[in-house]
């Protein structure tokens, strides 16, 4: 996985929104007016979000919502026509659905993180409920022909741009189509929806576990060892997002390492399977009906891509072009394990173990070394340190937290120059059981101007799971925890810097295949030494990383670019071609067939690794290859910041100003030029995976 790749979304259709309650004003809906609210109030720890709710307050106030929206949408279609101002067509349509979006910031987030079972479940209907309305909402004639109308009489690009999205979800949902069309493809979505939390809920439960003898255990490192439980005749180890790396780098035993990797890749079962099998074949009747070829082409659509046909061919290119280069990483890491007395063929489950060896023996890089520099009291403050430098903000601790854990924190952001005050973030950085398994930022709470001119601030979360912290001993990160928390963050000042006046323009709601761009580009800060050193304090002693030891690290850093971006190609392509399907669909054999052709390591027969595999039915579906498409803009953007300086705040205001405030109020090709200063080039791209272009 590219590091985080989970940007999990509650709305599984593509950027449908479904946000309100009961509407108030609509006098300012479409321009802003009134006196904003005071711009150096400081902000409290109540972001106006109840956290606490019971399993039935819950349902209550989630039922209550939907149906007030509802009702208010249902008003605004009785008095709208063809000829509606803004403001009483779409723009109350708009003010309605981010109403929404606030009132249910809890009651339709909870199910990925909360610490009850009961509360989770409650939160998973409503979050069910509230994609429902959403997929109901965008198959609205009478919202379709707002946003006509709307686009007819916008004067601003902004204005124009909310109309387009409009349009292009109504088109995309049959809101133009015949009555027994939209009834058809609702009912559709609605049971695509239903597949697709049952599939997310099937991981988060996921309780797999395996037993280890005494000395399967003796080579994993003490802080793996001391998550583990007593088993019958050893030790029990679960198998999840957080023990998978540790394990596979340190586990000596191959037989032990055989177990952990079919169990890890058999999470999920036959059951999502299943559900995945049935949700390609909803997605292509879907596809049909709405005059698509394929999923893959209507995802694509609306997409900087735009075509399923323009995304493989990035994507087969950059696997052809760093296949050769894979399979030698591969022969080099064979000869490896046979020079240790092993002779059996190199497998599936020896590469993360013998990536390891390799990097301690010919670059002497030992993992749980560097992980000694890496505490997490010392890589939070210092990664927030680094971001308020670069984009002109702060950020204050607010204690105690009101949040839904015991163990999350919760900060404010201001302006530093100003000392305007704009959002909050939360961190929920363990694991605790049924909570969301991988690391992601979740935007809880849009930005959008409200009708008396003040600015609703935008409040987000940062889930992860890093190793769980043992009483004395603090948490110590890898390297590759560290860059992914630095991506995450970045995707949660774009979701709260913004300053888009629309919730459905705000932050992150850009092209799906633009969102990662921010991220990937700020990962780069995290291979430079100078920043490597500030983000870095040895146990103990507190000394940074060592000048010869990040020289080493870097050294090392496109040892494995074969094997990574070969896999990454892989999962993009799978994804493009199951959605690319005219018959029934089989995504266990074709997992293994393309991973023969494309990938130099071959899948452990008797498991199915797309039934963990998450953005398959977490939004990213005929999306993967977003990945790929958007590391090409990260790396020109970085190109932006090497060419005037990594720690030029003036760069970086340049960067917040241009990329991250305007969110989806264009295009990413206009935000690009607007900051590059001319058009996008492929070229540091193609530099960063070692492809030579002429």
């Amino acid at each position: 996985m590219i590091l985080n790749f989970l940007r999990v979304a509650l709305i599984r259709m593509s950027r449908v929104r479904a946000r309100s309650a009961i509407v108030g004003s609509l006098a300012c809906v479409w321009s802003v007016c009134g006196a904003a609210e005071p711009a150096h109030a400081p902000l409290g720890a109540d972001t106006g979000i109840r956290w606490d709710l019971t399993p039935s307050e819950l349902t209550a106030a989630c039922q209550s919502a939907l149906a007030g929206a509802r009702a208010s949408i249902k008003e605004i279609d009785a008095r709208a026509s063809g000829s509606a101002s803004l403001a009483d067509g779409l723009g109350a349509v708009e003010t309605t659905e981010a109403d929404l979006g606030d009132a249910l910031s809890a009651s339709a987030n909870l199910a990925q993180f909360a610490v009850s079972k009961e509360v989770r479940d409650a939160s998973t209907k409503c979050a069910d409920d509230y994609t429902a309305l959403g997929v109901e909402l965008a198959a609205d004639p009478a919202i379709y022909t707002m946003a006509q109308s709307a686009a007819a009489q916008a004067t601003t690009p902004e204005d124009k741009q909310l109309a387009k999205i409009y349009i292009e979800n109504g088109r995309r949902a049959a809101a133009g189509l015949d009555p027994a069309t939209r009834a058809q493809v609702t009912k559709l979505f609605d049971e695509l929806n239903t597949l697709q939390i049952a599939f997310e809920r099937e991981i988060s439960e996921d309780r797999t576990e395996i037993e280890l003898s005494e000395k399967e255990v003796a080579s994993l490192t003490p802080a793996l060892i001391s998550t583990l439980k007593p088993g019958k005749h050893g030790k029990r180890i679960a198998v999840n997002e957080s023990t998978v790396g540790p394990f596979m780098d340190s586990e000596v035993s191959p037989s032990a390492r055989r177990r952990f990797q079919t169990a890890y890749l058999r999470r999920g079962g036959t059951t999502n399977v299943e559900r995945l099998t049935q949700a390609i074949a909803l997605r292509q009747r879907l596809a049909h009906l709405l005059g698509f070829p394929s999923w893959a082409a209507y995802q694509t659509d609306v997409k900087m891509a735009t075509t399923p046909q323009r995304a493989s061919a990035l994507v087969e290119q950059v696997d052809r072009t760093l296949l050769p280069k894979a399979r030698l990483e591969i022969k080099t890491l064979a000869a490896l394990k046979r020079a240790s007395g092993d002779l059996t063929p190199f497998a599936r489950w020896d590469y993360a173990y013998y990536e390891h060896q390799l990097e301690k023996a010919h670059y002497t890089v030992d993992s749980e070394l560097i992980r000694r520099y890496f505490p997490v009291d010392k890589v939070v403050p210092s990664v927030l340190e680094i971001y308020a430098h670069l984009l002109g903000v702060r950020f204050e601790r607010l204690e105690p937290a009101l949040a839904w854990a015991p163990d999350v924190s919760e900060y404010a952001i201001y302006d530093a120059a100003s000392d305007e005050a704009i959002g909050w973030f939360f961190l929920d950085l363990y694991p605790r059981a049924g909570k969301y398994g991988h690391f992601a930022n979740f935007p809880l709470r849009g930005g959008r101007m409200l009708a008396d001119g003040s600015y609703r601030k935008p409040v987000v979360a940062i889930v992860g799971n890093w190793p769980t912290p043992q009483p004395g001993k603090p948490t110590l990160l890898s390297h590759q925890e560290v860059i992914i928390f630095f991506h995450e963050f970045g995707h949660a000042m774009h979701a709260t810097l913004t300053k888009a006046r629309f919730a459905t323009l705000a932050g992150t709601n850009v092209r799906q295949d633009f969102v990662e761009a921010p991220s990937q580009m700020l990962e780069n800060w995290m291979w430079q030494p100078e920043v490597l050193k500030k983000v870095s304090s040895r146990i103990g002693s507190g000394e940074p990383l060592p000048d010869e030891l990040i020289q080493k690290m870097i050294a090392a850093k496109h040892v494995a670019d074969g094997a990574v971006w070969t896999a990454q190609a892989f999962y993009a392509y799978y994804d493009l071609q199951l959605h690319s399907l005219s018959g029934t669909a089989e995504p266990t054999p074709l997992w293994f067939a393309l991973k023969r052709k494309m990938v130099p390591i071959h899948e452990i027969p008797g498991t199915y690794p797309e039934a963990s595999f998450e953005h398959l039915m977490g939004g990213y579906d005929a999306g993967y290859y977003g990945y790929l498409w958007s590391k090409v803009y990260a790396q020109d953007m970085f190109s932006k910041f090497k060419q005037d300086g990594l720690d030029n705040p003036a760069v970086g205001m340049r960067y917040r100003k241009e990329i991250l405030e305007p969110g989806g109020t264009a295009e990413p090709d206009l935000l690009l030029k607007r900051f590059l200063g001319r058009d996008v080039s492929y070229k540091p791209f193609y530099e960063e995976l070692g492809i030579s272009i002429h």
